[in-house]
């Protein structure tokens, strides 16, 4: 039981219980004037001196929904309880941190005073610019919004974490050093933040600078023009107040921050392995998917610390792994498609085989596609050309890639003599593995795949439409001009149902029966159907390369579909992936495509969303309208789904 009393240095008063901070200023000659983000009263505020001015930072339950009562109503009925004026003298804060982390740190010179009270939760710990959670900025959230929030928001919204604090100073300032000293304040929580190593509970890779709902207030005496006072003028860092400021401010965060490390963690040792533990899962997790900000444009890079965990990662498995080499070579691709980034363009053999494709169709006369013989016929023929075409190329590829792995060594040997030594084999051999690895990583990505679904749920989000529309041709050959934010959402969540079928369950299927060469097989006539094997100018051009690619799908097809399942299992409760699996058998006959339709309908079920073409086919016609929720949840099923076909295949290949 918390119960003390102090009275501060610049003639306040400070009482802590375990509900509450509350703080007590004085009746004065002069107004005071605060400076916050707090709950009551925020903003810039002057209050009259005929009775005390009081601060008051409540101590709300964990379970607080931030709702049921509104956080004014809940702080305005703490302010009558405790009996004072909540309308015109009483600034109000919130936290669900405990009052056990009550902090309090002192400066005086020059006959000015400061004093700084923190209270510390660290659950709710963000790095500035990290992803947003919640997206209305014009209006606050009611409880129908927060009825449509999945668990992870839910959760966010819940989470104890806050710091705030209260600085009381005893003289006047302007209002333009009232505005630095506020700023100075702000500085120091980030350097005590940072100091602690206090890491971001969005990314772990990242250090964070406080919490997503930190308050903070400045309390002092308004300065009055041709009065004679003595007044505070500048608080820029070269001043002896923004020092008194910055040092008291980061002295009582400190403190609250190390009190609420000791009470989670018993001790910093724990702590220190507890954030080394979090840093190196986020560093392993990696920092993908990094999200391009504009459609179109080029993928970021990752960061210097996760391409250096992607490179470890592969050289471990080639150096450590003991599995055999077809099963090595697959999962050190997998972790390459997750860290790093793709072969370039110029020399990726999907990107070839699409010029090659291009180059032919620009050269082929019109009379062509609009005869069906002639037509079905020259697409046999490119299908035939292109398929024998890649594989042999990929063949000789990796004969040449062993030749070199072999002859290097020897011809070190012969014209090195003396300075030869074993190291020139093992890296000869690391640097074919390496081109053989690139060669199977071109042939599929699970990272492209969820970096897209990504983008669109963000440009959604933040009704960004125009976007959204602008990067829906990266997954679909839809028209988006018409395309509302229900739409664009499902559109996206179609794609990733599909693709994780066609552009990674597929190619690992075919890599364990056939090997790399079945993997780019594969590759080559999946990326021939979706340049022509659709109705329209290329119906009867492209039949064969359509009919052909719906045989090699037929079965992992299926297979997705069943992963998808097992994933929702574990991702969000049994009962919804069996939904998933119910839809997938009543509503995958809708599609055309005697594929497509099993991911798709599967999603929609495990989901709960409608997903609609409109004249072509609606699945989950029960469902609600898809969201940028659902693509969030569709991401990480796909996720989860993508790490157990690896788990699988790698299996497999070891049979």
């Amino acid at each position: 039981m918390i119960q003390k009393e102090t009275k501060l240095s610049t003639g306040a008063t400070v009482s802590v219980n375990n509900d509450r901070v509350r703080v007590d200023l004085p009746p004065s000659n002069s107004s005071y004037q605060s400076i916050s983000s707090a709950i009551l009263n925020g903003g810039c505020q002057v209050f009259e001196t005929s009775s005390l001015t009081h601060v008051i930072n409540y101590k709300v339950p964990s379970t607080y929904d931030g709702l049921n009562p509104s956080p004014q109503r809940l702080l305005a009925n703490f302010a009558k309880k405790e009996q004072i004026n909540h309308c015109n003298n009483t600034v109000g804060m919130l936290t669900a941190a405990s009052m056990e982390t009550f902090a309090h740190s002192s400066r005086s010179a020059t006959g000015i005073s400061i004093d700084v009270i923190v209270t510390a939760g660290l659950s709710n710990s963000r790095s500035a610019g990290a992803d947003a959670d919640f997206f209305m900025i014009r209006e606050e959230y009611t409880t129908t919004d927060i009825d449509t929030f999945d668990e992870r928001q839910k959760q966010q919204m819940m989470k104890p974490g806050t710091i705030n604090t209260i600085i009381v100073v005893n003289a006047p300032l302007t209002q333009g050093a009232q505005v630095e000293a506020y700023a100075i304040a702000i500085e120091a929580k980030c350097n005590a933040c940072v100091d602690h190593n206090v890491t971001c509970a969005k990314d772990a890779t990242k250090l964070a600078m406080g919490t997503g709902t930190d308050c903070t207030v400045l309390i002092s005496h308004k300065a009055v023009p041709n009065c004679g006072q003595k007044v505070v003028k500048y608080a820029g860092k070269h001043t002896i107040f923004a020092e008194m400021i910055g040092q008291a401010v980061y002295e009582a965060t400190s403190k609250a921050i190390m009190t609420n490390i000791l009470y989670l963690h018993y001790n910093y040792a724990t702590y220190t392995i507890h954030r080394w533990f979090r840093t190196f899962l986020g560093l392993l997790m990696g920092a993908m998917p990094l999200i391009p900000p504009k459609p179109m444009m080029p993928i970021p890079r990752a960061p210097l610390n996760v391409v250096f965990m992607g490179v470890a990662k592969v050289l471990i498995i080639y150096f450590f792994v003991p599995l055999p080499d077809k099963a090595k070579l697959l999962f050190a691709a997998v972790a390459w498609d997750r860290y790093l980034r793709e072969p370039p363009l110029t020399f990726h053999p999907v990107c070839i085989a699409g010029s090659m494709i291009s180059a032919c169709l620009s050269r082929t006369p019109d009379r062509v596609y609009n005869n069906p013989l002639l037509g079905f016929t020259c697409g046999s023929v490119l299908l035939i050309f292109m398929f024998f075409t890649m594989t042999l190329g990929a063949w000789a590829f990796n004969e040449c890639v062993d030749v070199i792995s072999m002859q290097v060594p020897s011809l070190a040997r012969e014209y090195m003599k003396g300075y030869y030594n074993a190291s020139i084999d093992v890296a000869s051999n690391l640097l074919a593995w390496i081109l053989k690895l690139l060669l199977l990583k071109s042939t599929f990505s699970l990272q492209l795949l969820c970096i897209l679904p990504l983008q669109m749920a963000k440009f959604i989000e933040r009704g960004q439409i125009d976007d959204a529309r602008d990067q829906l041709c990266w997954l679909c050959s839809r028209d988006p001009s018409k395309l509302g934010p229900s739409d664009l959402a499902g559109a996206t969540l179609e794609s990733l149902s599909e693709n994780l079928s066609d552009g990674f369950v597929a190619p690992l299927f075919w890599y364990v029966l056939l090997g790399p060469i079945g993997a780019l097989g594969y590759r080559v006539i999946n990326t021939l159907d979706s340049r022509v094997g659709y109705r329209g100018k290329y119906e009867w051009f492209g039949k064969p390369s359509a009919r052909l690619d719906d045989v090699i799908n037929y079965i992992p097809a299926r297979i997705t579909t069943l992963l998808l399942a097992l994933s929702a299992s574990v991702t969000i409760g049994r009962k919804r992936a069996w939904k998933g699996l119910q839809n997938a058998w009543k509503d995958q006959h809708q599609c055309e495509s005697p594929n497509a339709g099993w991911p798709m309908a599967c999603f929609a079920g495990l989901l709960g969303v409608k997903l609609n073409k409109e004249g072509v086919y609606c699945l989950g016609a029960s469902g609600k309208e898809p969201a940028p929720v659902d693509i969030r949840a569709g991401h990480r099923v796909a996720e989860v789904a993508g790490g157990i076909t690896l788990v699988i295949a790698v299996v497999a290949v070891m049979m």
